[in-house]
Formats: structure tokens, sequence, C-alpha cells
């Protein structure tokens, strides 16, 4: 273990090196077999829905990505079997393992159960087709469901190493919605040494709840291109809605009991000071996942400490055409997600040239603002018509001249910066507001002296 509290593991000849590792409890145990055990099996399936684990399993065979491959020997380092036929070979660094394993015990998460979610069972990914977002990130899901590990940006992962001891501090003495992290690893393939490595992720899956999910949301507080698309809406339901559609189909957490409001309020403290938390520290483009479920008596009775959930009414999705069976409760999943984007010089450049033509509530905003914004919006969702109300004043104020276009995202102004359109526009613009400057300072330089 190195002085940052990075653990090296070498995956070497299908052997595994690493004293840290094997000092503690939390042994390797090798000789295991890797095949899922029964007990494993029978837990997954009481933990979490079928239909609440993304993807499909993950396939490292022929020409497998680079994260997929990662991915995958991470498996096999926490896996029992790391001496079996299939071992990848990679160094691995577990980042600030002291930090991830207290908040993992703060969560009830042990390493053994860690590991072997991790470990037992068929990865599952999540395509680019299927995910909603514009970041191309890699996802997997451990075959239980109640882990993501995320393919992270360098930049990412350093927000994260630069907050996590301040992290670890702020989840142990609140009750937050900020994302579970529980680990991140530094996975560098032997036969791709030349390659910069990859940085993945492990945290909690929001989601991952025993009643299945029958409609996403995803809520920035925005206004401007916050609506899903055609492309989306046709997966149907696996679609994840955003702002506009949350407040254009009248939906609203309605709690379903009396003694849930009190829950509500709390959720609504929560999300304050989450904003607050994240604004403190720099970061913006975060938003609150919530996941809709169909939820039967029995699997009320039975909460889990992984998914943080509240039950709502009927009435809460609105005019959505959703079919609930009868008998069946509606559940609401949330939890914050995509939070370590830093408010860097790039963010301020996008803001300032997309706030001046784009719109006035685009999602990019300075940390402090987009926490306001964000809490103005999510502390509204069960009142709709304060909603609905907010969200037409900031559109009221937020035209620009090129108001149609739609959200951007990274991939967008990539695209949009290779365009010379774009170029040609922005110099034009320059143009004219030298030219309005100079006019100006000429007015002024003939006024009549006092």
């Amino acid at each position: 273990m190195d002085r940052t509290g990075a653990i090296k593991i070498t995956f070497n000849n299908r052997t595994i090196e690493g004293c840290a590792w094997h000092q503690s409890t939390r042994s390797m145990q090798v000789g295991r077999t890797s095949r899922a055990s029964s007990a494993f099996q029978e837990a997954s399936l009481e933990a979490v829905s079928p239909h609440n684990k993304p993807g499909h399993s993950l396939d490292v065979t022929g020409a497998a990505s680079v994260p997929a491959r990662a991915a995958r020997a991470l498996q096999e380092v926490l896996m029992s079997g790391a001496q079996s036929s299939t071992s990848s070979e990679a160094s691995i660094v577990s980042h600030k393992e002291e930090v991830f394993e207290a908040v993992r015990a703060h969560f009830g998460r042990s390493w053994q159960q860690y590991s072997n979610s991790l470990s037992e069972g068929a990865l599952r990914l999540v395509s680019e087709e299927e995910a909603a977002g514009k970041s191309s990130a890699f996802f997997v899901f451990s075959e239980d469901g109640r882990y993501c590990l995320k393919s992270v940006a360098p930049s990412e992962a350093q927000s994260l190493l630069q907050i996590v001891e301040d992290y670890k501090d702020y989840v142990l003495s609140h009750q937050t919605l900020l994302p579970r992290f529980y680990g991140l690893y530094e996975v560098r393939l032997r036969d791709s040494w030349r390659s910069p490595p990859v940085w993945l992720m492990v945290q909690g899956n929001v989601l991952g709840g025993r009643a299945a999910v029958v409609q996403r949301f995803d809520l920035k507080g925005s206004t401007h291109g916050r609506r899903a698309s055609k492309k989306e809406l046709a997966k149907g339901r696996g679609s994840v809605l955003k702002d506009l559609d949350f407040v254009s189909h009248q939906c609203a957490l309605k709690c379903a009991k009396p003694e849930g409001l009190e829950e509500w309020q709390t959720w609504m403290a929560s999300l304050e000071s989450d904003a607050n938390w994240l604004a403190s520290h720099n970061l913006i483009d975060y938003s609150l996942l919530l996941g809709f479920s169909a939820c039967s008596v029995d699997e009320l009775r039975k909460p889990l400490s992984h998914v943080v959930r509240l039950q709502v009414q009927r009435s809460s999705l609105g005019n959505l055409q959703i079919e609930i069976p009868e008998g069946y409760q509606l559940l609401v999943y949330a939890g914050i997600v995509d939070c370590l984007m830093p408010y860097n010089a790039l963010k301020r450049v996008e803001n300032i040239i997309c706030d001046a033509l784009i719109s006035g509530d685009i999602s990019c905003q300075p940390p402090q603002k987009y926490a306001r914004r964000f809490a103005d919006f999510v502390t509204r969702l069960s009142c709709p018509e304060e909603l609905r109300e907010l969200v037409l004043e900031r559109q009221r104020g937020a035209w620009r001249p090129l108001s149609f276009m739609g959200e951007m995202g990274r991939k967008d102004a990539l695209m949009l910066c290779k365009r010379t359109e774009f170029w040609i526009l922005l110099g034009g613009l320059g143009g004219l507001l030298l030219t309005y400057h100079r006019s100006f300072r000429s007015l002024n330089c003939r006024s009549p002296q006092s």
C-alpha cells in the first residue's frame, strides 16, 4: 500500500500479488470455484427484480473492448477462482481503499458481500443504445443488481479522489441521496501498456430493488432541451424521461400514507443539503434519478438497505399510460447520479456561449446557481401546479436567438467545434461585439465634457 492509500494487485502469470489484500480478513480464498453459489443465486433473486437488471451478460471473448476486459479483470481479482484458465493479466490499483471501506460499512456492505456480488455471476453490460445519457461511459452491473461499475474519465476519477475524504465525512453524518461510492480502481491490461489505464468506479444501483421499474426520470432542474427524444421514447418501458416530460405528463410525488409525508420532508432536506455540498466542491451536471415501480404487498414488507424508496399514490404517474396490476402499490426509488463533473474552464466557456446564444436555462451553470435551480425544482415534485409555474417562468426568461437547439452534451459540443459554420458564426458575433464596443467608445469620446 502506498502513501496515497492505493493498493496494487498485479495479475501476473495468473497469480495475484499484493500483500495488503492478504493481511486482513478480506482474503481472496484462492481455490473456491468461480461458479455462483446457490446461496448467492437465492439472495440475488430475492434482492432485485429481474426487470431491474439492465443490459445483457458481458462477453469478453473475441474483439471485446478494453473497458469490458478491464471490468472482467477486476471481477477476476475479486473472485475466488483467480487461477482459472480464463484469468486475464492486468495491473489493478485500488485507490483510497480504507475510505471506501468505511463508506461500505456505513451502508451495511461487508467486504464479503461486496466482493461476492461483484465476482459471482456474469456482469451485465448496458450498451450505448440502452443508456440514456450523452456520455460514452461504459456501464456494467453485478449479476445481483446491487452494484454498477462505470468507466470514468481521468478527470472524473481525480474529482472523486479529491473529494472522497470529505464525502466519507458527509455521508457518515448526514441522511443523503448522494451516490453510494464503494470503490475506485485503475486498471491497466498487460497487453495494452501503451494505452491509458481504464478507471472503473463502483457505486450502488439506485434502481436495484425488488419491485420492477415501470418508468424512469432523470431530473436536473433545467428546462432547455430537457425532453426525451423520439429515439428514447421508442424504448418504451426502458425509456428515461426528463424534466419537461415530468411536468407535461402532470406527474407528482404524492405520498400514499400520512406517515410518508415526514419521509418526503426528509428527502427534500437531504436534496437541498446534498446540492449545497456538491456546490461547495465546485461540482455540477448531477441529476435526480427516479424509478417508479409496481410493488406487490409481499415485496412492500421487505425493505432493502441498498436503495432509497417511497410509497406514492397511483396518481403520481399523471397521465402516463402505465398499467399497475390490481392490488399492487406504486413505489419510487430515488438517488442523485453523475455528480463528478467539475465546473472547470471549459464549462465556464460553455456557460458563457450557450447562455448568450442558446438559452438562459441551459444545464451548465455555475455550481451555486446549479444547486439553487436543482433544489427549487426537485423540492416541488409533490406540487405539480407550483412546478408548472416555475417551469413557465424560467422558459419565459430563457429565450435566446438559437433556442431551437436541443440540450448540449459533451459529444454535441465536440461535434459543434469541428464544424466550420460554428467558427464562422462565432467569428461574426465577435466582430459585431468589437464593432459595437468601438462605436460605444467613439460616442463617449464625442460627448461634451462637463
